[in-house]
């Protein structure tokens, strides 16, 4: 879908970029072999062009990208750079600033999964996140990212962010993510199924006790949290690609598939 996006570019929107796919403009390729196009003066089909010309040379970064797209529009990002690609979801204490503290931070490649504990592993996540460039989360953008960039004494985190709620949103489907979950077919455990953020708080208490069950009830909690988001992500990024793509003939997006769910964290 990147290379078929134009909402990059200057002063081009949402139906200008479908009429150059009605054109038959359906790639950036496409645009660059254009001698003329219809509406657009010389002088600005050029200057489009060269801008396309930059966009392939900066092709490795996902960032250049990142910063030219509209928030709501961050989801085209995925498949080209699912490689680089984390979800993330964290706990906390529940308390209010500035006494609020991350307690469990769960991130997931669609490989393998960390999970980062306080006052055992927690800051070893700050080197770790440093190999994604894209970020996954769900209302990450109001509570997660926030949260952590204070806990961590200002650290910004500089990687792409795909919000989920928001893109979601405007596909139609709201609420919160265990509403919406079962919603595309995911189901969590009995012993998980109900559980929500104020729970992930006593639990915390309890592990703290020495409630050895209530640790890993936790952690368990967190990876669910996480892990789904991959699948979220993948049939979101199918909904939205057909949804952006519908009554353009001619144009077909190759869907990402979802992986297998790793066998055990790493923590």
């Amino acid at each position: 879908m990147l290379k078929r996006t134009f909402l990059h570019l200057p002063m081009v929107g949402p139906a200008t970029e479908r009429q150059f796919w009605r054109q038959g403009l359906h790639t950036w390729e496409d645009f660059l072999a254009a001698k003329a196009v219809p509406g657009l003066s010389r002088m600005r089909l050029a200057a489009l062009q060269r801008d396309l010309e930059q966009s392939l040379e900066h092709l490795d970064q996902p960032a250049y990208f990142g910063s030219r797209l509209p928030a709501n529009e961050q989801w085209r990002l995925f498949k080209q750079y699912r490689p680089r690609t984390a979800y993330l979801d964290i706990e906390t204490t529940g308390a209010n600033w500035p006494n609020l503290a991350v307690t469990v931070i769960g991130l997931y490649d669609g490989r393998n999964f960390h999970q980062f504990v306080l006052g055992e592993n927690l800051w070893d996540f700050l080197d770790i996140i440093e190999n994604f460039q894209i970020l996954v989360t769900f209302n990450g953008s109001q509570f997660d990212l926030p949260v952590l960039q204070a806990f961590f004494q200002g650290r910004v985190f500089r990687q792409t962010h795909i919000d989920l709620r928001f893109v979601l949103a405007r596909l139609g489907y709201k609420g919160g993510l265990k509403k919406i979950e079962p919603q595309f077919g995911l189901a969590r455990p009995p012993d998980l199924a109900g559980l929500d953020g104020y729970d992930a708080v006593l639990l915390w208490e309890r592990s703290r006790r020495g409630n050895r069950s209530a640790r890993d009830l936790l952690l368990r909690y967190n990876q669910e949290d996480v892990i789904n988001l991959e699948s979220l992500m993948v049939q979101t990024y199918q909904i939205a690609c057909r949804r952006a793509l519908v009554g353009v003939k001619g144009v077909s997006e190759d869907e990402p598939a979802a992986r297998s769910r790793p066998q055990q964290a790493e923590r």
